[in-house]
């Protein structure tokens, strides 16, 4: 379908209002998700929940985000980045809204697990959308920008939210973001098309993209033996390990700032956006210096590896985050944990079409998010336990481990560029 609003620009200017655009989809999709967290000290005291309650709750949220972010994958394989991701954004936002309804436990659980149904397409459906519209050589930066844009989302939801909750009180910190939401949707309607369909592109241009051609369907045996591949398995693995590390921030430290911090709503408000300027810093900067990397000859898989060994090297500084006195240093090391975790999102999803073809990209993608997200189904539990029953020192120490373990996978599965693996090879060779 062509674009209904161009704004008579040419490609090389058409193509990053979409990536830009693309971004502004994961902030909303953020501040959606960490409404709840945000608000979760004061929301526990008014529905009586406690510590493991608000633990079963994330947990609802997370099993429905793990089976979706799989299943999402494929629909976008399966209709394409621009409705899959319309199907999403309306879903999500609308869950949003219904959330600002709840009237207890057990309802905040049950719209949570909707919300988690919609929220996984997302990144998938960006990442398809910015391999259409960039060369290989040029996915780096946007896809740090669509992925950075959850952690400027991450920066503007504390102030926004607690603003939200305290002018207008908690339901309209639910309502407003679904709304933009919509709005959001009405705008990728109008701007995003194939660039086969562009009208302002040149034939040279096109061709810098490899081309567009119509891609075999994948049928499911198909789908499941991309899990043959070794490139496929040790990403998902390196991902099951560490991604419950970055859930764990997300979901929880607001309830640590405010229990063991003696945090206020206006102070997280006010703090907890800190962090998370560190990790779009870390997102924008890993994407770039691979792309630096590789145009200076280093090959994408070794360029990409190198960024993720680097940040995996930092990450046990985040153990310390539960032992130092001063609350700013321990701000300060929640936010060297937001630079590795979003320096390592960029570049394993950045990877992904350099080891497969193009044409799987969502279906990977979804594969390790899917990985990820299960550990962090198994991880929130873990958390509730450990913070009733023990501290959270033992959970930070955990957490400060979990991408040094990624990077080990990784280095022991040699993952490497090889032969991508495309929905063709795949369908030929079953």
């Amino acid at each position: 379908m062509q674009a209904r609003l161009t704004f008579g620009l040419p490609y090389s200017r058409m193509k990053w209002v979409i990536s830009i655009w693309l971004a502004l989809s994961t902030v909303l999709n953020v501040i959606d998700k960490q409404t709840l967290s945000i608000l979760a000290p004061w929301l526990r005291d008014q529905f009586h929940l406690s510590v493991q309650g608000y633990s079963n709750v994330v947990t609802a949220f997370m099993i429905s985000y793990t089976v979706m972010y799989t299943v999402g994958g494929r629909l976008v394989d399966r209709l394409g980045e621009r409705m899959a991701m319309s199907a999403c954004i309306f879903w999500w936002s609308v869950c949003t809204i219904f959330t600002g309804f709840a009237q207890g436990a057990l309802s905040l659980g049950i719209v949570r697990f909707l919300l988690g149904i919609g929220e996984p397409a997302n990144y998938p459906a960006a990442l398809r959308a910015t391999t259409r519209w960039f060369p290989r050589a040029e996915r780096g930066l946007p896809v740090a920008l669509f992925s950075s844009g959850g952690a400027l989302g991450n920066v503007i939801a504390p102030p926004l939210i607690a603003f939200l909750a305290l002018t207008f009180g908690w339901r309209a910190a639910f309502f407003v973001p679904g709304v933009l939401g919509l709005l959001w949707l009405v705008g990728w309607l109008a701007i995003y098309c194939m660039p086969t369909q562009y009208p302002n592109i040149r034939p040279e241009e096109l061709r810098q993209l490899e081309g567009e051609r119509t891609l075999p369907s994948m049928g499911f045996a198909e789908w499941i033996s991309l899990l043959k591949n070794r490139n496929v398995v040790a990403l998902l693995l390196a991902r099951l390990v560490s991604d419950p590390a970055w859930y764990f921030y997300v979901f929880w430290i607001p309830e640590y700032l405010r229990r063991e911090r003696g945090f206020s709503l206006t102070d997280i408000g006010m703090y907890a956006w800190i962090p998370f300027v560190a990790g779009a810093v870390g997102g924008v900067l890993g994407g770039r210096a691979s792309d630096v990397l590789i145009r200076r000859g280093v090959a994408p898989v070794k360029a990409r590896l190198m960024i993720l060994y680097s940040a995996a090297a930092i990450a046990p500084l985040g153990i310390l985050t539960s032992r130092v006195h001063s609350a700013a240093t321990a701000i300060m090391l929640i936010g060297v944990m937001a630079f590795v975790a979003y320096t390592w999102f960029i570049n394993t999803a950045a990877m992904i079409p350099d080891v497969v073809g193009e044409d799987v990209v969502g279906s990977v993608l979804g594969f390790i998010g899917t990985a990820g997200s299960a550990g962090g189904v198994v991880f929130t539990p873990l958390v509730g336990y450990l913070v009733s029953h023990y501290s959270y020192a033992s959970v930070f120490l955990i957490v400060g481990s979990m991408h040094v373990t990624g990077a080990l996978i990784l280095w022991l599965f040699r993952v490497s560029a090889g032969v991508p693996v495309s929905a063709g090879e795949v369908f030929h060779a079953a």
